[in-house]
């Protein structure tokens, strides 16, 4: 009967094992479909990717273009404005010039015309004034004549003397009156001159006015068109004034010390493009796997939930097991019961038989009594034995028994953890759900040194982690006399593997898999050992090795050390020249201001050494010419690395200097006066500049502006 029971449920678990294998491969079908849809929907998404970011990076290109073409539009269009407006004002220029000119000529043209009229009429009035004189002349002449005529013919008559006289008197007092009338004619010449004088004088006078007011709307004109040109040079001092500021700003171009800030910002931004697209790709990614997640993990709890309700396999083929082993036991008891009942009746039919040689038993007696006390000493002990046996089988099965109560509260305890792992599941998912559902866009926090890796308890068996640990838990919480009598135990069973001791060490931000194997039965150690964890970095997590990780730790700590060891860094001083040094002799160094050199020996008041960027060149040189700077030597195999430890910014203005002075020394050669001043004049204000970055005394805005001021004032003394 007992066997038929066994058969059935051998069967049965039979073509549950079948079912269980064909599951099991219809889920790897499905996990190798999904894995190979996986796969096609990451190449379709990196297409997708790849031709989004294709398009991204060509409307990117295309809107640089239509930006550009529009500012060369605009920078067109100004350039058009410029010029309109530059012809209009040369043209408004070369009119008013034009009118200028004109009007300069017609006022020289009007001068002259008024000089000839005047000519004209002083010429026409000299004219007339001599006709008149010419006339009366000849009305004189006439007049002359006739008197000599008449004084001709008076004289060759006779007259008397009185009338004599009187005719004298009266020609003496005709010439008067003549020369009267000339000298009247005379004053009135003068005076028709005087009037025409006058009259000229006059005109001068009105177009001297005239010339006065075309004067005076031309200083009017000059000064409105001054004003305008003060206008113009306000307008331009502003415009300088904010072409400096935008010189002086490191946000505007070509005010780095790169030359290359605009290349690098575009490809920057088509970089950012690229991540753009990156991150959109893998924020959908990132929902789609969340959803998978979520499903798989309420499908996960579905099945926990069933795997919880039915019973565990591995339970049943050890209790088979245990029961075939208690059966074969059975067996070869009764076996041995049936061999020593044949034995019995064996030694009965032989003691009943009757004896042929009676003869020769008396002369036996001896031995046959010796046989019966040695057989009745064997009995005693088998009796004994006997006792002690069944005492250990009571022992036995009492531990067994214990073992087997263990083993239920084990499996309880088990079916628990499933349970409540089940509902653990469900309640993550149920987070999970809320989380996707108030808060989408949520930003998780990576953490940089700790690590948190969720294990989906996936295939868990009785046998492996859960059993492990329940038992674990129960088996240290047993006395020493449980664990003698769980060490009997273990010893009746013959198909029980060996014990094992496994020690293991959580260290947070790390989660044991399921399918690292343990022991059912642990022994606990007699002594309570108390264990500090401390925290491992996520980089020893990733190794692999959880269990050895602070050992791992340790191991990887005291190779960094000894690797540092190795590359040592050494801090050290630099010297720099602050003044020229010609050496006299050969074991000398010669030195400019600037030089940097490495120190070798001291001796008083020199150094002996060498030039860092000619260490060939060796000698000695005065310690007040030499300012000592402090710097940092790695030295890594035979290679020195000398790092200086001065602000950064401070170090590329010594450079900066150290290649401007060679340059003004180049212009004060080439007698370029102008340009000579003007690099003097940066140097002087890169040296002030420096000596207030090295005081270490400003406050940090100051320090921005003047770190600003620095590099605008480098890059505008490079260009």
């Amino acid at each position: 009967m007992e066997e038929d029971i066994i058969a059935d449920l051998r069967c049965k678990l039979k073509v549950v094992e079948e079912e269980r294998l064909k599951a099991a491969q219809y889920g790897l079908q499905l996990v190798e479909s999904q894995n190979e849809l996986q796969t096609q929907l990451d190449k379709c998404r990196n297409e997708i990717m790849t031709i989004t970011e294709n398009y991204e990076q060509e409307k990117y290109t295309l809107q640089r273009e239509v930006e550009l073409k529009s500012r060369m539009l605009e920078s067109l269009s100004s350039e058009c404005d410029a010029i309109k407006q530059d012809q209009k004002m040369h043209l408004e220029k070369l009119e008013e010039q034009l009118s200028r000119n004109h009007g300069q000529e017609v006022n020289e043209l009007k001068n002259k015309l008024e000089k000839l009229k005047a000519e004209l009429d002083e010429a026409r009035l000299s004219e007339k004034q001599l006709k008149h004189k010419v006339h009366h002349q000849k009305e004189l002449l006439s007049c002359k004549s006739e008197e000599m005529r008449i004084m001709s013919e008076r004289v060759h008559e006779s007259m008397s003397s009185e009338m004599l006289a009187l005719q004298i008197e009266l020609t003496e007092m005709e010439s008067v009156k003549t020369t009267l009338k000339e000298e009247v004619n005379e004053l009135q010449y003068r005076q028709e001159q005087l009037e025409l004088l006058n009259s000229n004088l006059i005109r001068q006078v009105d177009r001297l006015k005239e010339e006065k007011e075309e004067r005076e709307k031309e200083a009017v004109s000059y000064y409105n068109a001054l004003e305008k040109a003060r206008v113009a040079n306000q307008d331009l001092q502003v415009q300088l004034d904010q072409a400096l500021q935008q010189a002086l700003d490191p946000s505007s171009k070509g005010n780095s010390l790169f030359a290359e800030v605009e290349d690098r910002r575009a490809a920057m931004e088509r970089q950012f493009i690229t991540m753009k697209v990156k991150y959109q790709s893998l924020k959908k990614q990132n929902a789609f796997n969340r959803e998978q997640m979520q499903r798989m993990k309420l499908q996960i709890a579905t099945l926990l939930q069933m795997k919880g309700s039915q019973t565990e396999f591995e339970q049943q083929e050890r209790l088979f097991a245990m029961l075939e082993q208690k059966n074969g036991e059975i067996k070869h008891l009764l076996g041995e019961i049936r061999n020593l009942e044949k034995f019995k009746s064996l030694y009965e039919s032989m003691e009943s038989k009757p004896s042929d040689n009676s003869a020769a038993l008396k002369d036996n007696t001896y031995y046959t009594d010796l046989l019966q006390i040695k057989l009745d000493n064997l009995n005693k002990e088998n009796e004994s034995t006997k006792g002690e046996l069944s005492i250990q089988r009571m022992k036995a099965l009492f531990e067994s028994q214990r073992a087997l109560d263990i083993e239920r509260k084990l499996f309880a305890n088990e079916r628990c953890l499933q349970r409540f792992q089940s509902e653990n599941m469900k309640l993550r998912a149920k987070i999970d759900e809320l989380k996707l559902k108030y808060e989408p866009e949520e930003k998780i926090e990576v953490p940089v040194l700790k690590k948190r890796r969720e294990v989906l308890p996936v295939n868990i068996t009785t046998s492996n982690s859960v059993c492990a640990s329940s038992a674990a838990e129960e088996v240290c919480r047993l006395s020493p006399q449980k664990e003698e009598a769980q060490s009997c135990s273990n010893n009746l069973e013959g198909n029980t593997p060996p014990l094992e001791k496994t020690v293991s060490v959580n260290t947070p931000g790390v989660i044991l898999s399921p399918h690292e194997n343990l022991p059912m039965n642990i022994q606990p150690a007699k002594e309570k050992k108390c264990v500090k964890l401390t925290e491992v970095p996520a980089i020893s997590e990733r190794s692999g090795n959880t269990p050895d990780s602070p050992r791992l730790a340790a191991e990887s700590q005291l190779q960094t050390e000894v690797k540092e060891g190795k590359e040592t860094s050494s801090k050290l001083e630099k010297k720099t020249s602050i003044y020229n040094f010609q050496g006299s002799g050969a074991p000398q160094l010669s030195l400019q201001i600037g030089d940097l050199v490495r120190i070798q020996e001291t001796c008083g008041d020199w150094y002996r050494g060498y030039l860092i960027k000619h260490k060939m060149l060796q000698g000695i040189f005065p310690k007040s010419f030499i300012h000592i700077k402090e710097v940092t030597i790695e030295k890594r195999r035979n290679i020195e690395n000398i790092i200086p430890a001065e602000i950064p910014l401070a170090q590329e203005v010594t450079t900066t200097l150290w290649e401007w002075g060679s340059i003004w020394k180049q212009l004060y050669v080439a007698s370029k006066k102008e340009r000579f001043l003007q690099v003097q004049s940066m140097m002087y204000d890169l040296m002030e500049w420096r000596s207030q970055l090295l005081s270490g005394t400003l406050p940090k805005d100051e320090l921005k502006e003047l770190k600003q001021k620095v590099t605008s004032k480098i890059d505008y003394g490079n260009k």
